[in-house]
């Protein structure tokens, strides 16, 4: 290699690398700026200019906001992701399994109806209107079970994606000896094939528990009752009339971080080779 081209491949390395340093300030730091200011009094909070190194430490808004009642809708959520995750995964195995190993006339079609539903993992604030009619016509609205829904009809399509990618990466042998054994497809599906798709399993728990954890609109819109708030719109809470009572709000929203960070520091190994799982099928 030439000494120019070693020159210039340095050049792209260090953009490279200058690129990624500016990306990271950019996405860690409101969130480091909000933790740190979560435990800084309210007088250093709203000071100008700003102070880089606060006067004292507190722990009073994170004491405000569990006053508030902030715990109820940190369990509320807890409930509608881990419902979400389980009903997804369970019908998301069987949707993926049925779209990979069995032919049915429409395939192609439903198929093409899930790829289009994945962009609803993210939240799909263009259908809470007609969401909000759908589910007033089932006199569902202000219930326990309308959020479930939603959030398991948001998230569903990524999960069957996800797991579809992984199945169809296995070979269909293991179905062929497993029927010549008298297995049925329930038993080769849950007993055979998802024991060895853990890492998209995994992949696709974390979509799922992300997309109902972050989910807002729906959330503020469908429900009235404070007792099934989730906590996205009771971290809203903070905002009012008057103003923003930013202490309790980056408390809250530092809080509401949490599961979010653990989960992905417990499972985010298995994010990329679950995304990855049957990308090699032509």
């Amino acid at each position: 290699m030439s000494m120019a081209g070693g020159t210039s491949r340095r050049w792209v390395q260090g953009l490279v690398f200058l690129f990624l340093g500016v990306m990271l300030v950019l996405n860690l730091g409101p969130i480091v700026w909000g933790l740190a200011s979560s435990f800084t009094p309210t007088l250093d909070i709203v000071s100008y200019p700003p102070r880089l190194v606060p006067s004292a430490l507190t722990l009073e808004h994170y004491e405000t906001a569990f006053n508030n009642g902030f715990l109820r809708p940190l369990r509320t959520s807890v409930v509608y992701a881990g419902v979400t995750v389980a009903v997804a995964l369970l019908l998301g195995s069987l949707g993926a399994y049925a779209l990979d190993r069995i032919a049915f006339r429409g395939r192609g079609l439903v198929m093409f109806l899930v790829l289009s539903g994945i962009p609803l993992a993210s939240g799909a604030a263009a259908l809470i209107v007609p969401t909000y009619v759908y589910m007033t016509w089932l006199h569902l609205n202000n219930t326990a079970v309308v959020l479930p829904l939603v959030y398991i009809a948001y998230n569903l399509p990524i999960v069957i994606w996800i797991l579809r990618g992984a199945i169809g990466g296995l070979p269909a042998e293991l179905d062929e000896s497993a029927m010549v054994d008298g297995a049925g497809r329930l038993r080769i599906l849950f007993q055979i094939l998802l024991p060895i798709c853990k890492p998209a399993i995994g992949a696709a728990a974390l979509f799922a528990f992300v997309g109902a954890w972050n989910e807002f609109v729906a959330g503020s819109v469908l429900v009235d009752s404070p007792g099934l708030r989730p906590i996205q719109v009771a971290i809203y809470q903070n905002i009012g009339f008057f103003g923003r009572d930013w202490g309790p709000l980056l408390a809250s929203a530092s809080l509401a971080i949490l599961p979010v960070v653990l989960a992905f520091l417990v499972f985010g190994r298995l994010l990329i080779s679950g995304l990855s799982s049957g990308s090699v099928k032509g």
